[in-house]
């Protein structure tokens, strides 16, 4: 499982996992406030949120070069882009300062709860068989017919996305610039459910020419890879084995984050 439905919205499935294992936080300082100390519960609360800011400003300290050319993307955090570990220091480090020593167990206590709670949910939405690049014949924007397995041989980055979804049109110059400057890692830009004048016409209108723009008008890609919403992300490597998937907008910091896995 890759995300959660909720209608037409589609939810990543880690960011569901990391909601409910700070609610499991949340709810344990409060019980304990009770039980223990009343002190739990602001506790509880300021953890989490400066966990939260730790691992943010973790992650744009580590693709600092990325977010200087715009330092207003520190805050589009619903793109993602969080480093737990940084996280895990920033609210480890608040608790070792306002909980005395003699109710570190305590806060221990809640902190394992809330990592077995996002293990456990980890074990349920992981795992499953292998998935690997379709052998799905596609037309390209010029009308040449493409088989997706064609592709294997280089790292490939496939993009499903549409022309009149938003987060879409946000990504694709972003997408379609790191494809031009990464050439030893194909692209493949999919558009779902389009037909050609349509995704001609955005793209020439946003002035952008991407090698390789695939027309899928049925879906057949969403439906083989089982894609949840719009825009999703697969990543394969040379021989099509899939490494990772993203759904929702990629920010720069991510996309090169995946780039680098993938090689």
């Amino acid at each position: 499982m890759d995300a959660v439905q909720l209608g037409p919205l589609a939810i990543p499935w880690t960011r569901v996992q990391v909601a409910l294992a700070l609610l499991v936080l949340v709810i344990t300082g409060e019980v304990l406030a009770r039980k223990v100390d009343r002190r739990f519960s602001p506790w509880a609360y300021n953890a989490v949120f400066l966990g939260l800011v730790g691992a943010r400003l973790g992650f744009v300290l580590e693709n600092l070069p990325v977010f200087a050319k715009d330092p207003l993307s520190v805050l589009y955090v619903w793109q993602g882009g969080f480093d737990p570990v940084w996280g895990i220091l920033a609210g480890g480090g608040y608790t070792l300062m306002v909980v005395p020593k003699h109710l570190w167990r305590y806060a221990l206590v809640a902190a394992l709860l809330a990592g077995l709670t996002a293990g456990v949910l980890f074990t349920r939405g992981g795992g499953g068989q292998e998935v690997r690049l379709p052998a799905l014949e596609l037309s390209a924007l010029g009308g040449t017919p493409v088989n997706l397995e064609d592709f294997r041989g280089k790292p490939l980055v496939l993009n499903t996305w549409a022309t009149w979804c938003p987060p879409c049109r946000r990504e694709l110059p972003m997408m379609v610039r790191l494809s031009q400057e990464h050439p030893g890692v194909r692209f493949a830009f999919v558009s779902q459910g389009e037909g050609p004048a349509v995704v001609k016409a955005f793209l020439e209108g946003q002035g952008l020419a991407p090698e390789w723009v695939l027309l899928d008008p049925e879906t057949r890609v969403s439906q083989a890879l089982g894609v949840q919403g719009l825009p999703t992300t697969f990543f394969f490597d040379s021989s099509g084995r899939l490494v990772a998937r993203h759904l929702g907008e990629l920010s720069e910091a991510l996309l090169l984050g995946y780039l680098r896995v993938l090689r």
